[in-house]
């Protein structure tokens, strides 16, 4: 059975800026008033991560966990809008195998999955089925890359006589990559 992927237009600059430290203190102590802290602090920014609707002060009887992950979720909206979802649905795996005819500047899943926050004790991951972020300063330099490399992909695949879908869902990436190109944003990555 195949995940769903989705993606997400992210400020990953202010992220690691403001967030990333906090989310990684906060699960290499099991301390979860850090990460409380933060939403308090900017209530006004954040929206919850399941309704997308703005927080209210009550927002921690919105919470089904209770745990760092949970509150990291909570946190990241931030820097993203839950409504706005930009993934590759169910297309995602077939494009990650596709790329291995590829040469690309990068690892293969980095494109689609992103890199994790983690550290020796902790990997960050609220739906506990992945979560990545690609950097705003490599999305230009990827976006670019992509199109230089989408005929020999087309090429490649056409001569196989696989399905259209893989070719679509590699101008849905190259898509995703303009959009967060153009809103000079990183990507939230995840299922």
């Amino acid at each position: 059975m195949s995940i769903e992927h989705k993606s997400f237009l992210f400020n990953t600059s202010a992220f690691t800026k403001e967030l990333s430290e906090i989310i990684l203190t906060a699960g290499e102590t099991d301390n979860e008033k850090l990460l409380i802290s933060f939403i308090n602090q900017n209530l006004n920014d954040l929206k919850s991560p399941y309704s997308g609707e703005e927080l209210t002060s009550a927002w921690i009887e919105e919470l089904e966990t209770e745990d760092i992950q949970e509150l990291a979720d909570f946190a990241m909206t931030k820097y993203y809008n839950p409504d706005e979802e930009l993934g590759l649905s169910y297309s995602w795996e077939l494009l990650l195998e596709s790329f291995d005819e590829l040469d690309l500047k990068f690892n293969n899943e980095y494109y689609i999955l992103g890199k994790s926050l983690d550290s020796e004790n902790f990997t960050l991951d609220p739906g506990r089925m992945g979560l990545g972020f690609i950097d705003s300063q490599q999305i230009s330099s990827i976006h670019k890359e992509l199109i230089s490399l989408k005929q020999n992909f087309i090429n490649i695949f056409e001569t196989e006589s696989l399905d259209k879908e893989v070719i679509q869902a590699y101008e849905e990436l190259i898509e995703i990559y303009e959009e967060a190109k153009e809103s000079n944003c990183g990507l939230l990555m995840t299922f």
